[in-house]
């Protein structure tokens, strides 16, 4: 019987360093507006954005040889293919690049950098016979456990770059230095290495003038100038945590109370609203 199909294997570790981006705002962009405006906003939002913004960060003979990069739905999947010391390093600050230039659009994002089992292939050679050979199939196949922990730990957390306690022991010293801890878990908030009220400025404007005029405001003040700007409580909630530890008033991130972290850790271990 003819083969239908072969694949290549392009990632295939038990150790694999995985970068999994997750941009929020997607289900309210869905429910609203026409087809052709949802999928115009995906395509600059995630794609778009994320090649300007990879290309900042990494040269042209990288980009094409030494990174693994899968994306579905509303996720991109990128993992190194070769060693290098430094790439852990440089995918931390490709990361909170991305994610910054992301909110400057009002556009937020989470993003958790694991070391574990990973897998991804991409097909060769469909029979023209087999649905899987039609102009209209596309297939490249990533998984493994380490996209397990990443899906099911972004579950309730607020906005940022977290990192696996491996992968924190293999940043730089000054990252380091910008390492918050995650309440109860063994992930840690990696902070901006850039002034976040350049952000703020665009991301909530009253909020930033509150803080320019009084840096010492009051968390109620900085919560009640967010609110009045984002009246979307879902929204809000992820993006408040990520706010104060950047301003100095939060020495931990939490994750959302209504999600059991318990529940997820047992589990992997065997666009909220888009703000206006």
């Amino acid at each position: 019987m003819r083969k239908h199909f072969s694949v290549t294997k392009r990632v295939f570790e038990n150790e694999a360093v995985i970068v999994f981006i997750d941009l929020l705002g997607t289900r309210a962009l869905y429910r609203n507006g026409f087809t052709e405006t949802q999928a115009k906003k995906i395509l600059r939002r995630l794609l778009s954005q994320f090649s300007k913004s990879f290309s900042k960060h990494f040269k042209e003979n990288e980009r094409k040889q030494n990174f693994d990069v899968s994306i579905y739905a509303d996720s991109i999947v990128v993992s190194p293919r070769k060693d290098n010391s430094a790439i852990v390093t440089r995918l931390v600050d490709f990361s909170l690049g991305y994610q910054a230039d992301l909110l400057l659009h009002e556009v937020p994002s989470r993003v958790i950098i694991v070391k574990d089992s990973f897998f991804s292939f991409k097909m060769l050679g469909a029979s023209e016979t087999s649905i899987l050979g039609s102009q209209y199939t596309t297939i490249s196949l990533c998984g493994g456990k380490g996209i397990q922990f990443v899906e099911d730990s972004q579950k309730g957390l607020p906005i940022g770059v977290y990192v696996s306690k491996p992968i924190l022991n293999e940043l730089t010293s000054e990252q380091q230095k910008r390492a918050v801890p995650l309440k109860h878990e063994k992930l840690f908030f990696i902070k901006q290495n850039r002034d976040v009220l350049n952000i703020l400025e665009n991301l909530s404007p009253k909020t930033f003038r509150l803080l320019v005029k009084r840096p010492g405001s009051r968390i109620t003040s900085i919560r009640c100038a967010l609110e009045t700007s984002h009246p979307d409580k879902e929204a809000l909630k992820k993006v408040m945590p990520w706010l104060l530890v950047h301003l100095g008033r939060q020495k931990e991130i939490e994750r959302d109370s209504q999600v059991n972290a318990g529940d997820l850790n047992s589990s992997v271990s065997s666009f909220q609203k888009p703000l206006q």
